[in-house]
């Protein structure tokens, strides 16, 4: 692109790499300011792993960038021999990927990743150099890209950036985040192996492989994980590959901490160490008492009452300023147990309590986590399921990116369901703005082999032989994002729900409808019409009449907020026919609340209670099956999750442990989907 010197900045006295650009005759002047714009964009960039642009204009007609001077090496040099250790291909790949997320974030695609213009400092650090620059001054870039190629004859090799490119580019689409994507797979691939992964003598047979042939496979001592995470990025088709560059790395610190520490099944964990939790307000429980379990974006609560609902004491805040997204309250086998999912800086940990929070388990290490062959990395737990009656042992997590784990030992081991995780559609699910997350599980009471989950963008799926196979059970739900609004899959799904004495019969709210089957999900029909909007997050179903169910609309995925401000719960006695509004004591004027997906239950009493948290911190509660309603707390952190326990015998406490089962965790507010004004149903 020009000539670097190394030149002295008078003003600041620092040294600097100046980047003159090559003058071309035929270069139209806005080429060349177009050049200047996408480069001062890149300036802002400030981050440990991109080279900083200082600045950048036009001198006495001649284009020029001032940036950051690295003292390295490129990882070109680095790796030209037999490649490096997979430990430095893993901590390369992750700041790599770091520079990549940070700068999609931003709108910015770097077009021409490739180890020539990566270098390493002397300490490790990584610099990606001349992000959003690689769109050249004049003529495609296909044709740029082949101008560049060194004669075969000449030198019997090939050089510039053709082996990089991704294969849409080559079909002349435009460039996105994912073909940054495919360049850090072809990236990792040489750092590994000391080769490309797409050779030939000449320009056509590069193309010709990059489109259509699959590179030589990596073994030992590369690890299967970095191997799998290699092929998701070089993936032929955009889609098939991670969606973002924070995937990406996720997936690669997931392999490089299970190079490091990864222990083989067996071996000795030294059991999980417990916290005892002091200057805290515990809530003291008895036998007939009624708790909700609350989880934050910044910790988990208990609220305590007694049969009669009326008066309610607060215990915590849990975790301080971690995420609980998932909470569940297991009193099996007569124990008093509250599981917790806490999300923080140090990953995703699986927590439980048998004190009603006093104490709880701190685990040395992550008992559920993706093995290293998955190149996965877990994010977060959305769904905390317990098994059946008569699986007293048996635990199921849903898990960001979307995945079933199953405990048969009470959570001290876990295993991931393979045949949901090699499902053939998994490459095309795509995340929505929360993720890609399995958000929703839900069993069916009477047949020990059936299970229904829920994924965020997947659709709805299930198993008739306990998780081997899995059929997408989306006929008849939209997907008004999508070109084709049926498709099989790739529906987002909000949250499911299941009657126990009912299992044919299910609920669902979508991401835009409601509606009912009564086929075990085979189809599905809009029973939408009667509310002011179709779009909302939770749903729940009475514990004692099939066809009650309750849903708190929201005005539109544009605006995720009560509609007209006015904050109402509706209900359907007739699995859908009808709706009416509930809205006695709830806030009618300027209440432009939200609620999410898992902030709302339903307990087992006689006449039962319902209760539901909102983003601004509130908790709300009725006793009488919606009629009336009070809030029993103000001023909690956004609140995501919301679970309901009896206190009582064992009979009670397997009641409120089924009712969990069937209405369990799902996943943040998601955003990115188009929107569409609210939709009133005629």
């Amino acid at each position: 692109m020009g000539v670097v010197y190394r030149a002295s900045d008078e003003l600041l006295h620092r040294d600097v790499a100046l980047k003159i650009l090559n003058k071309r005759l035929d270069q139209p002047r806005a080429a060349s300011q177009d050049l200047l714009d996408e480069a001062r964009a890149s300036s802002a960039l400030a981050h440990p792993n991109i080279c900083t642009i200082y600045e950048v204009g036009e001198a006495d007609g001649e284009l020029y960038i001032a940036m950051e001077l690295v003292e390295g090496k490129s990882l070109h040099e680095m790796c030209a021999a037999k490649g490096l250790p997979p430990e430095s291909v893993l901590r390369f790949g992750i700041q790599i990927a770091s520079a990549l997320g940070r700068a999609h974030d931003r709108g910015i695609i770097h077009r021409d990743l490739k180890t020539t213009n990566i270098l390493v400092t002397p300490e490790g650090l990584v610099k990606v150099l001349d992000f959003g620059l690689a769109r050249r001054v004049s003529g495609p870039k296909f044709e740029e890209a082949t101008r560049s190629l060194a004669s075969v004859e000449q030198e019997s090799s090939v050089s510039g950036t053709l082996p990089y490119m991704a294969p849409e580019v080559l079909r002349g689409e435009p460039a996105d985040f994912r073909t940054d994507l495919w360049g850090l797979g072809v990236v990792l691939y040489e750092l590994a192996s000391g080769n490309l992964p797409f050779q030939g003598r000449t320009g056509f047979e590069i193309s010709s492989a990059i489109m259509r042939e699959v590179p030589a496979a990596l073994g030992p001592p590369i690890p299967l994980g970095l191997w799998a995470s290699i092929q998701r990025c070089i993936a032929k088709e955009p889609a098939q590959r991670y969606q973002r560059a924070s995937e990406a790395q996720a997936a690669l610190e997931a392999i490089l901490s299970a190079l490091i520490v990864y222990k083989e099944p067996g071996a000795d964990r030294g059991g999980p160490r417990t916290t005892v939790l002091h200057n805290l307000r515990h809530i003291q429980v008895r036998k007939g008492d009624f708790l909700l379990l609350v989880g934050t974006t910044k910790g988990a609560f208990l609220l305590r009452s007694n049969r009669r609902r009326t008066r309610w004491e607060l215990g915590g805040p849990y975790f301080h300023g971690h995420a609980v997204y998932a909470l569940a309250y297991d009193g099996r086998r007569g124990q008093h147990r509250i599981w917790a999912s806490t999300q923080s800086i140090w990953g995703t940990v699986l927590r439980w309590s048998d004190d009603f929070g006093k104490s709880w388990t701190n685990p040395e290490e992550a008992t559920l986590r993706f093995s290293s062959d998955t190149g996965a990395s877990l994010k977060n737990i959305w769904q905390i399921a317990l098994g059946r009656a008569d699986e007293p042992h048996v635990l199921y997590c849903g898990v960001e990116p979307a995945a079933l784990f199953v405990s048969r030992d009470m959570g001290e081991t876990w295993s991931l369901v393979r045949g949901l995780w090699d499902h053939p559609h998994r490459a095309r699910w795509l995340p929505g703005n929360g993720g890609l997350c399995l958000h929703t599980i839900v069993l069916d009471p009477g047949n020990a082999n059936r299970m229904f989950v829920a994924i965020s963008s997947g659709g709805v799926y299930r198993t008739e032989d306990g998780g081997s196979t899995w059929t997408a059970q989306n006929r008849g739900i939209r997907a008004v994002f999508l070109p084709c609004k049926y498709p099989e899959f790739g529906q987002c799904v909000h949250k499911i729900v299941m009657h126990p004495d009912r299992p044919g019969r299910l609920f669902l709210q979508n991401h835009w409808g409601l509606y009912r089957s009564d086929d075990y999900g085979e189809n599905w029909m809009d029973i939408g019409n009667g509310v002011p909007s179709d779009f909302g997050f939770p749903i729940i179903i009475h514990p004692k009449k099939p066809d009650c169910v309750y849903v708190i609309p929201v005005e539109s995925d544009e605006f995720r907020c009560s509609c007209d401000g006015r904050l109402r719960v509706y209900r359907t006695r007739n699995a859908g026919e009808s709706w009416e509004p509930l809205m006695r004591g709830l806030p009618q004027k300027g209440a432009y609340e939200t609620v999410l997906r898992d902030a709302m239950a339903i307990d087992s009493f006689d006449v039962a209670g319902i209760y539901f948290g909102t983003r601004s911190g509130q908790m709300f509660a009725s006793r009488d099956e919606g009629r009336s309603w009070q809030k029993i707390a103000d001023g909690l952190p956004p609140i995501v999750c919301v679970r309901s326990a009896c206190i009582g015998n064992s009979s009670e406490a397997a009641a409120t442990s089924g009712r969990l089962t069937v209405n369990p965790p799902s996943p943040r507010t998601k955003t990115g989907m188009r929107s569409r004004s609210r939709r009133k149903k005629k």
